[in-house]
């Protein structure tokens, strides 16, 4: 805590507010506090004792910190609120050079923008670290399995887009969750000499399955979709290009941002035995904002699995109506260590998920969704998901399996139907500061 004393006195706001988060995420610490925490009274008064002290730029102690950690986190993340300075360059964001350093870790201090967080089962127990924070929440730059994870700042139209819609009395995000009927198919290659391992090549017939994207785009266009997700080996390298193009070409539309599926994508693309399982994330002009490199492959090592290498990283979109992210289905609902708890050490508002699966990849999402929606983070979760043809039995036809949405805070999904459909996602607004003008930013400055 003297680290802390030191951090205040030296007007380091923001990096205190993560200090005490490190310190807090020791569950026997976070107990210690709640514990000695006091009745409703006191800890007011505390926390207006702390607001005072830091808008005076008044002196507190070590000994003032240890009597009340749990207010100063209180009045510290108000006040961090409340003086939020202009944010960094989106492209400086990644640079975890740029983090705060704390005992040997870094991290991204990130605003929290959606009042979800506070409504699920998990934040009204004790030993909550994000009960205590506000306004603020704290991403490792590295998670404790070795997932690095970068960040970025929505800028531009899209961001002064999602804030208007934040700022709507009664504003939600719609979401067009795609999904075909066509009579194209992804095509696949098997590693020669052994058919164990296989690697999607394209979705033939190419012309159908491009036209089909289309009329999809324009559908969540006419329904007045903010975001547009399709499924996992959907869309191939070319209808990508097809679909940067059409969206650079079309008017200014609605729709902000479209997660284009996943396909196996050789990187780079002249040395075709290094690939990844890639989502791109484009905004509505069809400009990159960022891609998702698949985190666990599909398969097992008798049957065939996916002749692809593991992403390593997991991209934050930090935007007016909170943090966004992209995974690739078992990415998304893998009982592995390395991500069965990342959307737990990684507290996202939203979850994007392409996938390509079964029944019983759908019923498995449907579980982690309704988790994260209403037990542990508050997450929105939206999946599209296309029925794995492979694992169809010969001489019957593959059932069609469309996505579905999870609102925070709800018990229950919103499915599509076979042509795909249109998800409503009701904002309930975090309650900001009353003086505070400033848009969700990253920053270490003071």
């Amino acid at each position: 805590m003297e680290r802390v004393a030191t951090l205040l006195a030296g007007s380091h706001f923001r990096q205190a507010l993560v200090r005490l988060w490190v310190i807090g995420s020791h569950t026997p610490a976070l107990n210690e506090w709640e514990q000695a925490r006091g009745n409703d009274a006191t800890f007011d008064a505390a926390v207006a004792h702390f607001l005072i002290g830091l808008q005076n730029e008044q002196t507190i102690t070590t000994a003032e910190i240890l009597a009340a950690p749990l207010a100063l986190i209180r009045a510290l993340d108000e006040f961090a609120a409340l003086h939020r300075a202009p944010g960094l360059d989106a492209a400086h964001c990644r640079n975890s050079d740029l983090a705060f350093k704390e005992a040997g870790r870094n991290y991204w201090l990130v605003p929290v923008a959606l009042q979800a967080r506070r409504e699920v089962s998990l934040a009204k127990q004790v030993g909550n670290l994000q009960t205590w924070f506000r306004h603020h929440a704290v991403l490792p730059c590295v998670t404790v399995h070795g997932i690095n994870v970068s960040v970025s700042v929505s800028e531009g139209s899209l961001d002064a887009a999602l804030a208007a819609l934040r700022d709507q009395a009664a504003g939600e995000l719609t979401v067009w969750i795609a999904h075909f009927t066509d009579d194209a198919d992804v095509q696949w290659s098997r590693e020669q000499g052994t058919g164990r391992n296989w690697r999607t090549t394209h979705i033939d017939p190419p012309d159908v399955r491009q036209q089909s994207m289309l009329e999809a785009v324009e559908a969540a266009v006419q329904t007045g979709a903010h975001v547009l997700v399709f499924p996992e080996f959907t869309i191939d390298l070319q209808h990508r290009r097809a679909l940067e193009e059409y969206l650079l070409r079309r008017e200014p539309t609605t729709l902000w941002l479209v997660v284009a599926g996943s396909f196996h994508e050789p990187v780079p693309a002249d040395q075709s035995h290094v690939a990844y399982n890639t989502a791109p994330v484009y905004d509505g002009t069809g400009e990159v904002l960022f891609a998702h490199r698949k985190l666990r492959i599909f398969g097992d090592l008798d049957k065939g699995a996916e002749n692809v290498d593991l992403g390593n990283a997991l991209h934050v979109l930090v935007t007016p109506l909170g943090c966004m992210s992209v995974l690739i289905c078992k990415d998304f609902m893998d009982e592995h260590p390395t991500v069965r708890t990342l959307l737990t050490e990684l507290p996202v508002d939203w979850a994007f998920v392409p996938s390509y699966g079964d029944d019983t990849t759908l019923k498995a999402h449907k579980n982690r969704a309704q988790v994260l929606a209403t037990v542990s983070v508050g997450t929105n979760t939206v999946v599209a998901q296309t029925q794995n043809t492979a694992m169809a039995q010969a001489g019957v036809p593959p059932p069609h399996l469309p996505g579905f949405g999870h609102a925070a805070g709800s018990k229950d999904p919103s499915t599509v139907d076979a042509s795909g459909g249109l998800v409503r996602f009701p904002l309930r607004v975090q309650p900001r500061p009353a003086t505070s003008k400033s848009q969700p930013t990253l920053t270490r400055v003071k």
